[in-house]
Parts: C-alpha cells; structure tokens; sequence
C-alpha cells in the first residue's frame, strides 16, 4: 500500500467515527435526595433549578409512568433545535443539560409521550 492510500483511509475512518457519534445533550444524574429547588409538586412535571443557564443546568422530570419519553427544545420562532429520547422511571428522574452548543437565546423544553405533551418549561440562555 502507498502511503496515499494509508492516509485517505485513515482519514475516511476518522470522518465516519466522528459523523457516528451521538449529540446528546442530557445525562442522567443520581442523587440520593431531590435538591429543594428541583422538587415538584405535582405528579408529572418539568423543572429546571434555574431559568437562566449558561453551559450546563440541572432538570427535573417527574413522571407517573415509565417509559420512553421526548425532551424537545424550541427556539423563540417554535422551531425544533433538539429532540431527544430518555428513558423514564416512576417518579424523579435527573438530567444535567449541557446548553453551550445552543445560541445565546429563548428556548422552551417540553416533554412528551406518544405525542402527548406532559410538561413544558422556559429557559434563557446567556
């Protein structure tokens, strides 16, 4: 093999391992106890311990049936900029969102189940 070839193909592999890679922009989070301003009231909601992030906030999703759920975030025209599927559980489910990809913008995060819209909130990115 020449060295030409070498280097095209080590440079094809490279792009399909990056083009292969996921951009999720929620992990999950395991804390023993929900902090205060994460608690929900109610039985199925969505909270965020801040409305004013800047590259990472923490998220609180409460739910009365598990499953597969859809976090969408909307820019300020109601366009999707990111959809993501989580698995729920029964009850408190923690995500950290990581937001430094997004522009600095208005952005609502709604939760859905089968189409079903279960929760919304706003957050502001600075």
């Amino acid at each position: 093999m020449n060295w030409k070839f070498i280097k095209y193909y080590q440079t094809v592999l490279f792009t399909l391992f990056l083009a292969c890679s996921t951009d999720e922009i929620y992990e999950p989070i395991y804390m023993e106890e929900i902090p205060q301003e994460l608690k929900i009231d109610a039985l199925v909601g969505i909270k965020l311990e801040s409305n004013f992030a800047t590259d990472v906030i923490n998220m609180n999703v409460k739910l009365d049936t598990e499953g597969e759920y859809f976090i969408t975030v909307l820019d300020i025209s109601n366009r999707i900029v990111s959809k993501e599927k989580v698995s729920g559980k029964l009850g408190d489910n923690l995500f950290r969102v990581y937001t430094s990809t997004l522009p600095k913008s208005s952005y609502r995060l709604e939760l859905y189940r089968d189409q079903t819209k279960v929760g919304t909130t706003n957050i502001n990115l600075r």
